[in-house]
Order: C-alpha cells, then structure tokens, then sequence
C-alpha cells in the first residue's frame, strides 16, 4: 500500500467496514478485458457469498477464471473546495481477493443465502418472525458463489479539507 499512514491493519475494523456494506463491486477479467459489476453480498466472517442469475456474462467469466477482486465502501464523504486541486474525499474501503467457488450442496446455498440476508437485513433477519424461507423452486434458479479471500487490504482517508 503505497499510503501507509491510511492503512488499515486491523482485522477487526476491516470486517466492521464489511458488516455495515449493503453491496459489493467484484471484478473479473476475461481476455485481458475487464469486467465489473455490483452485486449484493454476505459476509461470514471467513467467506463472502454472492448470489446470480445462472447465465450471463458474469457466470461464463467465472467458470473460466474464477479469480476476482471484491470492492467495498463506506462513509464517503466528498469535501468539496473552491480551488478543486483541494477537494478531498472521506471515506473506508476494503479491497478482497480471491477466488469464486460455486456451490451446489443444497444446505450450503441455503447458508449463503441467510448469509447474504443477514447482510441486508440485520438483526431483523435473525428473528423467528422474520426468518427467511426459501422457495425450493426460487433456489433452484439461483447460482450461489463463495469466496475464499486470499488477501485483504483496508484503507481510510479521513481527509478534512
């Protein structure tokens, strides 16, 4: 990291960065060209579960190569300057990489799943009431992706100008 002084070494504070995320960017590449999309996610502790249509460009990109770079940020601010070589942004972010497994044991995409619901829900979606069910038909249409980090990276501008 070419900034050190905004790097951030605590694996506790990256992982509180990634719990309050609603969405993720992930990157892809395939020929040498680029491909980036938005996707909702999950968040573990350990992996990061996705969730997909069955076709498109995105899963025939990662059936061939399976690697990819995930982006998050939080608490963005722009703080803007009347000189604009002064504006300056505020902001956490955290970058994965890692590779994408797809999952087909019926218990470990119903896992992600809550995974990613938990993300988007919070508590709400831990309570009895409120409990997702999965439509045994609707799941069957999902493809559902893990990823197993290889290295995490968090960095913090808290720039005031």
């Amino acid at each position: 990291m070419r900034r050190k002084d905004r790097e951030i070494s605590s694996r506790e504070e990256i992982k509180d960065i990634i719990k309050k995320a609603l969405f993720c960017n992930v990157a892809m590449c395939k020929d040498n060209a680029p491909y980036l999309v938005p996707m909702n996610f999950g968040f573990d502790g350990q992996y990061f579960y996705l969730h997909s249509a069955p076709e498109g460009l995105k899963i025939d990109i990662l059936k061939e190569n399976p690697r990819v770079c995930i982006e998050i940020t939080q608490d963005l601010k722009i703080n803007q300057s009347e000189d604009v070589c002064k504006t300056s942004m505020r902001y956490s972010s955290v970058i994965i990489f890692g590779k994408v497994e797809f999952l087909f044991d019926r218990r470990e995409r119903i896992n992600a799943l809550n995974c990613i619901v938990e993300q988007l829900y919070g508590e709400r979606a831990t309570t009895k009431e409120e409990k997702p069910v999965f439509n045994e038909d609707n799941l069957n249409k999902l493809t559902i992706l893990r990823v197993r980090p290889e290295h995490i990276t968090g960095k913090r501008s808290v720039s005031s100008e």
